[in-house]
């Protein structure tokens, strides 16, 4: 679920006519259902209630297959791009009950094209992916998640859907249909419901460039934080001011998120560390502020090169709240590990080489096997069969990189910074 940040209420802009999108995408696909698709809901949207500024279109984004909100035109900062009336948003009458918010959608699921939200969840795609919460443990931990190597979230995998059964569904056999509307809440709602539209927008906590602002009403409105250049992706964000980590974002949305990236550990003593052990051998505890002697760290990644140790809270603010260059980036680490007591950092040092050691694969074995493995699921593929198992161990695999290499990142740095020397009042 993606938590709102609280602004006062906006107003709208008076908008141009815009070119249209399909005139600066060359990637777009008029066969993709969600792109050809996409003037209908429009349609529903402003039907019931619902304003969105012409300029806002779905596409990809320049350079992959990555589909979103793209701007088919430039949009000024400042500009109202959404409002979503609380007449749109699905939720129960307790916000604080996601229990009662799941089961708001599943009953509007049941009334099938009676209900007001069938055509946002004829448009809806989120049962298109797959997420470390389907993963195989029919007879224990599966493959993908044995492919975590113990690192975070090993454990943690089906946390959500393991409290929802239990929290929501008081053990009882959870049907299709629960399974779909608490799928659809988990990766799509924000704290305050169900949003059509405001969901379309992908996450960015480093190219961020709209804020939301509750509308008083039950409502929210989404504004351009930036100006945004024709043909540009329109970002939200899942996990503002490091509320949640990368490892967060991983485990409910399946996704290992561009830079910047925030990763965080726990060293675990008394736990056991084998290829097959898919329980916590590093723990994430964000609660934990490190000391020298503490077992918690956490490393802020903004590029292949460039990491903060033990990151501030002012750092952690920008994410997802501001743009900044990398040049910025490079000021304020800079000045942040200047302060930095170099025992904290050799601690997370030392942490980040024991796990990197402990670990039964190295990086470069892991980039290989990611490639063989996609080749190997690309024959399968070809032959007209699918194998949701083997490409979610891909999906393990390429996130353990991940970390791997955030975490030898952490200790390059920890080695060639400069760190304030207090060795000698220790």
């Amino acid at each position: 679920m993606r938590l709102l940040s609280l602004f006062p209420a906006a107003t709208f802009f008076s908008l141009p006519c815009p070119i249209s999108a399909t005139s600066i995408q060359d990637t777009a696909k008029s066969d993709d259902p969600l792109i050809s698709k996409f003037p209908n809901i429009v349609k529903w949207f402003r039907d019931h209630g619902g304003t969105i500024d012409d300029r806002v279109t779905i596409g990809y984004e320049p350079g992959s297959n990555v589909r979103g909100t793209i701007a088919s035109a430039d949009i000024p900062a400042e500009t109202v791009l959404i409002h979503i009336p609380g007449s749109l948003v699905i939720r129960g009458t307790d916000l604080g009950d996601w229990c009662e918010s799941i089961e708001a959608v599943n009953n509007e699921l049941r009334k099938g094209e009676q209900s007001k939200w069938y055509n946002y969840f004829d448009f809806d795609d989120s049962s298109g992916s797959r997420l470390p919460l389907q993963w195989d443990r029919d007879s224990g931990p599966g493959r993908a998640m044995q492919e975590l190597q113990g690192l975070p979230p090993a454990g943690d995998t089906h946390m959500h859907v393991n409290n929802y059964q239990t929290g929501c569904l008081a053990g009882k056999e959870m049907t299709d249909l629960d399974f779909k509307a608490f799928k659809m809440y988990i990766t799509r709602a924000a704290d305050i419901g169900m949003l059509p539209m405001y969901d379309l927008m992908n996450h960015h906590n480093g190219k961020i460039n709209t804020r939301l602002r509750r509308d008083g009403d039950g409502g929210l409105f989404v504004t351009s934080l930036t100006d945004i250049p024709a043909g540009a992706p329109i970002y939200n964000t899942y996990a503002r001011s490091g509320i949640e980590s990368t490892i967060d974002s991983f485990n409910t949305y399946g996704f290992v998120e561009d830079y910047p990236q925030l990763w965080r550990w726990t060293d675990n003593e008394s736990g056991e560390m084998s290829e097959y052990h898919a329980h916590h051998r590093y723990v994430t505890e964000s609660e934990d502020l490190p000391d020298p002697n503490s077992s918690s760290h956490e490393v802020l990644v903004i590029s292949p090169n460039l990491a903060a140790l033990s990151p501030s809270t002012l750092l952690t603010s920008f994410l997802g709240n501001e743009q900044l260059s990398l040049e910025q980036w490079q000021n304020q680490i800079e000045n942040h590990h200047f302060h930095l007591r170099s025992s904290y950092v050799n601690t997370l040092r030392d942490s980040a080489m024991t796990i990197l050691k402990e670990l039964p694969t190295t990086i470069e074995f892991d980039e290989r096997l990611i490639q063989s493995e996609k080749m190997r699921l690309e024959k399968v593929r070809q032959m007209g069969r699918d194998h949701v198992n083997k490409a979610d161990a891909i999906q393990a695999i390429e996130y353990r990189l991940a970390f791997k290499k955030a975490l030898q990142l952490a200790i390059e740095v920890a080695e060639h910074d400069k760190f304030f020397d207090d060795t000698d009042e220790l």
